[in-house]
């Protein structure tokens, strides 16, 4: 029986991943599935209600406003064996029944789909798409020979309009980013690995293939991403994740290559972020679970979420650590708090926080399962409160039943 303080957690993960390898992917996955697990408002007790099958490495996920509906991003680069790159799928949510069901799917016009969100009118869905590390030739005629010409696939953010049945229609805008980094694999071109939007229709993407972030403006007559602006971050940075803080001119970014977690000022009038705090996650004396793609390397930043208090900001890295941090909501300063060890193998992967800011979910995609921390809301402390195994899970989504 649900009770009132009960929600739910929608889960999607990797299938095989082919990230420096076009034979042999470099890291197995098992995912072909959204899974929907209620979830214990007291105890944090999860239990897997539902399971959606037949899609491929659903690995990024967004709940539609009136939690009517459910997106992801299937980071593939053979989506459907068609050769067109990544897609993108819609989905049904009765929450009432606790099922879920497909709407339908589409090419999502670029490869290695890594990231979905949607506008506050969830009429648009926004896609990032990571792109391959892969070259590509093409062959020009020159002066009267064939003469190949070595590429690096694009990464790019397309924005999508939703149909009135919640499904995904035509694609309406394709932004195109540009730069390169400091590795000659990672960052030998664009990577956008993620695109948000706040209320004002301002938008971040974080371009870890070309050590920036990228600010725009979605307009609607016609529906376009303006770019207002690049902000260049340290080189080597590989800037990842964002989240915008609400109510205030701050913006945090987390790095990928790294480690660091930013926060920064974005003046609306224009456009231009400018940042006030860098801090490196990673703990020297830690002795984790190395990351298997890193050796030695300094360890990777992966997602960034702040607490309904608007003070309290957790990320994880690939040590794989959960860290807190403190924000001062008059100056934009962070602060480490602390570090928590997980459990979660060489990888964790997304986090999240539930609305009223008991919960931080934390995703274990190496050791399939996801971890429940309660949260003390005076300190922001995180306590262990279950674990659900789940199939190389990366992706959390929480949705409430009065919503709908």
């Amino acid at each position: 029986m649900v009770k009132k303080s009960d929600f739910y957690a929608c889960f999607g993960g990797f299938a095989d991943q082919y990230w420096t390898s076009i034979t042999d992917p470099n890291f197995k996955g098992t995912c072909d599935c959204l899974s929907l697990c209620r979830v214990d408002g007291e105890t944090g007790e999860m239990t897997v209600c539902d399971q959606l099958h037949g899609l491929s490495s659903p690995s990024t996920l967004v709940v539609s406003p009136d939690q009517k509906y459910i997106y992801c991003g299937n980071e593939e680069h053979d989506f459907k064996g068609r050769g067109f790159g990544g897609g993108i799928s819609a989905v049904r949510l009765d929450l009432a029944n606790e099922k879920m069901e497909l709407i339908n799917q589409s090419f999502a016009a670029g490869s290695s789909t890594c990231y979905v969100t949607l506008d506050k009118t969830g009429k648009y869905l926004l896609v990032a798409n990571h792109g391959a590390k892969f070259y590509v030739s093409r062959y020009d005629i020159v002066d009267g020979e064939v003469t190949p010409r070595v590429l690096r696939e694009e990464g790019c953010v397309c924005v999508f309009a939703i149909r009135e049945d919640g499904g995904i229609g035509k694609l309406v805008d394709r932004l195109v980013l540009d730069g390169t980094g400091i590795d000659p694999m990672e960052h030998a071109s664009a990577h956008p690995h993620s695109v948000i939007i706040d209320d004002e229709d301002f938008v971040i993407i974080p371009n870890k293939g070309g050590d920036s972030i990228w600010v725009c403006k979605l307009h609607r007559d016609p529906v376009k991403l303006e770019v207002l602006s690049v902000c260049k971050s340290d080189f080597g940075s590989s800037p990842r994740h964002a989240f915008f803080v609400k109510g205030t001119p701050f913006v945090l970014v987390q790095n990928e290559y790294d480690g660091h977690l930013c926060s920064y000022r974005l003046d609306r009038q224009s456009g231009i972020l400018t940042r006030i705090s860098r801090l490196d996650s990673w703990d020297p004396d830690f002795k984790g679970v190395p990351f298997a793609l890193l050796g030695d390397k300094h360890p990777w930043g992966i997602d960034v979420q702040m607490h309904p208090n608007g003070r309290f900001v957790y990320s994880n890295n690939t040590q794989p650590l959960v860290c807190q941090w403190e924000l001062d909501r008059q100056t934009g300063a962070l602060t480490l708090v602390r570090r928590y060890p997980t459990d979660c193998g060489f990888m964790t992967r997304g986090i999240q926080v539930d609305r009223e800011g008991r919960f931080l979910v934390v995703t274990c995609v190496a050791s399939e399962k996801a971890i429940v921390y309660r949260i003390d809301p005076q300190t922001g402390d995180l306590t262990p409160a279950s674990e659900a195994s789940l199939p190389t899970p990366t992706a959390v989504r929480f949705l409430y039943p009065e919503v709908q």
